[in-house]
């Protein structure tokens, strides 16, 4: 069985004048298993450019007239810079191979029998060396496929790891480190009227996990928060101190982690609001607040929030533990793949 050559099958577009050249090379490549669109038009080439790949383009230097092939070279190398554009001209001068050489042409050939040979040879090698980018391109493309369907296993692996240590430490120790984490949740209420936190007292009672504190004035808040950094602050937007935006950068700057909500309380009948401030932008929890109910609802989801969060840290933690050293290696010979490929895709 005889081997199949790496170029067959691949197409080329010869663009020329003379049609007794179109014809000659449209045998010879053709005759070797190249595929051959061979026109004369330079209006047809680019057409034909625009709409397809074509590992190799030969273009005559003087197709339509003098210099003029050098428009179309430069165009083809503009449509697919993978393209190996090459020109054949009849001129004798270095000048003439020097100009195609600078508006980008991978070679430049005589129009002669004695080039024949280099000339099917050379086109060849270009087809080779296409296929060789083509074939590299889709080896990282899969590979990179491959490795994104094994980290999202690996990171599923590393969830149900960690949900199922969850049951069982519950099982032994009636909670899990995710619940424990968020076991006692410090909440400071910013209020300089205290009936919203009588309420929450009732509302989110100590049995529950729930710690309440409050601060009165802005500087209380800054005092109490230097003392015990909250989980949760909760903070009125009109203080009589300091800005409310002052008390919220400084519990920010002390305590990163600390979940913020900014609330406005109803008035005779202006209903209020509750937003939560992260750290790109400002998100409305309760659009109409008119009870301390919505205010401890609001709390509720603060805390499976802090809870999700620390699971989702102990989510990484697991997978940093189980799959970093293999990942690291992964990185390292795709790195090294990537550049072996990048030296056989380079000029020849």
């Amino acid at each position: 069985m005889s081997k199949r050559n790496p170029w067959t099958g691949q197409e080329i577009l010869i663009v020329d004048q003379d049609d007794r050249v179109l014809r000659g090379l449209e045998k010879l490549f053709g005759d070797a298993g190249l595929i051959v669109t061979a026109v004369s038009d330079v209006n047809r080439a680019r057409e034909l450019l625009t709409n397809k790949f074509f590992p190799v383009v030969l273009i005559d230097l003087d197709t339509p007239g003098a210099d003029l092939g050098l428009d179309l070279l430069r165009f083809a190398k503009e449509r697919s810079p993978v393209t190996h554009p090459m020109v054949m001209t009849g001129r004798r001068t270095f000048e003439a191979a020097a100009i195609a050489f600078r508006a980008g042409a991978a070679d430049v050939v005589p129009k002669s029998q004695d080039s024949v040979v280099y000339l099917r040879d050379r086109v060849f090698r270009a087809c080779q060396e296409v296929e060789a980018k083509s074939d590299g391109a889709t080896l990282m493309t899969h590979l990179s496929e491959v490795h994104e369907d094994f980290l999202r296993e690996m990171m599923d692996l590393s969830r149900r790891l960690v949900d199922l240590e969850d049951r069982l430490l519950s099982r032994e120790h009636g909670s899990s480190p995710s619940i424990a984490d968020v076991a006692q949740i410090s909440v400071l209420l910013v209020d300089d009227d205290s009936t919203l936190f009588s309420a929450l007292e009732k509302l989110l009672p100590a049995e529950r996990g729930w710690r309440l504190r409050i601060a009165q004035s802005g500087g209380e808040a800054l005092d109490a928060t230097s003392q015990l950094a909250p989980r949760v602050a909760v903070i009125k937007e009109s203080l009589p101190d300091l800005p409310s935006s002052m008390v919220v950068k400084t519990i920010k700057a002390s305590s990163p982690e600390a979940m913020i909500l900014l609330f406005t309380p109803p008035s005779g009948s202006t209903v209020g609001e509750v937003k939560v401030i992260e750290t790109s932008r400002i998100m409305t929890l309760v659009p109409s607040f008119t009870d301390p109910a919505q205010m401890a609802a609001s709390l509720e989801e603060v805390r499976e929030a802090i809870k999700q969060k620390a699971k989702e840290r102990r989510y990484l933690k697991a997978f940093r533990r189980d799959h970093l050293d293999f990942i690291n290696r992964y990185n390292r010979i795709r790195t090294s793949l990537q550049g072996q490929l990048g030296k056989k895709e380079g000029p020849p």
